[in-house]
């Protein structure tokens, strides 16, 4: 018993003088938050990786693969953005705005009425030059990337929506869409049908104004002032459902 005695003491005394005492204080060190997630992210199940985000221009078009399937409900409007691609073309989508003039700048063949067509009658309208030149088929899809804002909301046209039909020298003769509220001058008008052609007769520009239950009323306008020397206390503005006629000025040789 004595010698189990001695032994334990000994024992003591080598644990107390060679090991360090421990803080009752102590606790392990923890681990460093990005080692902790390092860990738990080796310990998760793997995951593929999400696929890069697409533009929305690209994805607005790569979803219709087809001319058939193309929007020919709603017209396009001034300040919409479309998606344009080319099907035959290995060139990206392009994000195309339609413009004040009521244009998109197309690849190839430039200026494009787009305003108060579809995009269908775009694409059709679009694909007929391009095979004219460029292509001996083209496949061309246009679908709205981004709706002008407006109170009607991005995809509704205004039941009261009005136009202005300009017939004569200009450089697209037509029926242009007038939103209401738009102030819209007859000099603007013209621009937006593509301005004058050579033999226009800008120093009267005929405005008929239709009213209704009376007779309608004719305007003639110089547009020649207002363009070239500013007088625009000549400038009128259109009214929904006016008919802008510019007549063919005589020559004489």
């Amino acid at each position: 018993m004595m010698k189990k005695a001695l032994v334990a003491v000994v024992a003591a005394l080598f644990a107390s003088e060679y090991l360090p005492a421990q803080d009752p204080s102590f606790r392990p060190a923890e681990q460093p938050a990005g080692s902790r997630r390092q860990t738990a992210a080796a310990a998760a199940p793997t995951e593929s990786a999400p696929a890069p985000a697409r533009d929305d221009s690209a994805v607005a078009a790569s979803r219709i693969m087809s001319m058939q399937s193309l929007d020919d409900v709603r017209p396009l409007m001034i300040g919409d953005r479309i998606s344009l691609k080319i099907v035959e073309d290995p060139e990206k989508v392009l994000s195309l705005d339609v413009q004040d003039s009521g244009d998109i700048q197309a690849p190839y063949i430039g200026l494009v009425k787009a305003s108060g067509r579809t995009c269908k009658q775009v694409a059709v309208s679009m694909k007929s030059k391009l095979e004219e030149q460029y292509f001996q088929r083209a496949t061309v899809i246009i679908a709205l990337e981004k709706a002008v804002r407006s109170k009607f909301g991005p995809n509704m046209v205004p039941d009261d929506m009005g136009y202005v039909t300009i017939y004569g020298q200009v450089g697209r003769q037509g029926k242009y869409e007038l939103a209401p509220e738009e102030e819209l001058t007859v000099s603007q008008a013209i621009l937006r049908a593509g301005g004058f052609t050579q033999f226009a007769k800008t120093k009267k520009v005929k405005v008929i104004r239709k009213r209704p239950g009376q007779n309608s009323i004719t305007y003639e306008i110089n547009l020649h002032d207002v363009m070239t020397k500013g007088r625009l206390e000549k400038d009128i503005l259109i009214r929904p459902n006016d008919v802008i006629i510019v007549d063919e000025k005589l020559i004489n040789f």
